[in-house]
């Protein structure tokens, strides 16, 4: 049996149902039975990382990172192979926005 074939019906394909007080995993649509006997073998394995776990439940991160908060208000830096006018780092990083009407040029922020 393949990973997830016991959770189907194999003559309709329909999700099988679980009655634990008849001991059966019954197909709606066809009718077709199989004993949970069947099923003692089956081991579930779920695994999931704390990423998965916040999407999941809608949480907020308890740290943000400066990225993370870039992100959220729409802003992905970029970094080019330039020297910073201020300390002629090489590696300048800088992001963009519309400040002004749209005839105008963006505003660079490094």
């Amino acid at each position: 049996m393949a990973s997830r074939d016991w959770m189907f019906c194999p003559q309709s394909g329909f999700l099988l149902t679980l009655d634990p007080t008849s001991a059966t995993a019954t197909c709606a649509v066809s009718g077709y039975r199989r004993h949970l006997s069947e099923l003692s073998d089956i081991k579930l394995v779920q695994e999931s990382d704390m990423e998965d776990y916040r999407r999941r439940y809608n949480l907020e991160p308890l740290v943000k990172t400066v990225v993370d908060e870039e992100l959220a208000k729409g802003r992905v830096r970029a970094v080019t192979d330039e020297s910073c006018p201020k300390c002629n780092h090489r590696g300048l990083e800088f992001y963009t926005m519309q400040l002004r009407s749209a005839d105008e040029g963006q505003t660079v922020f490094y």
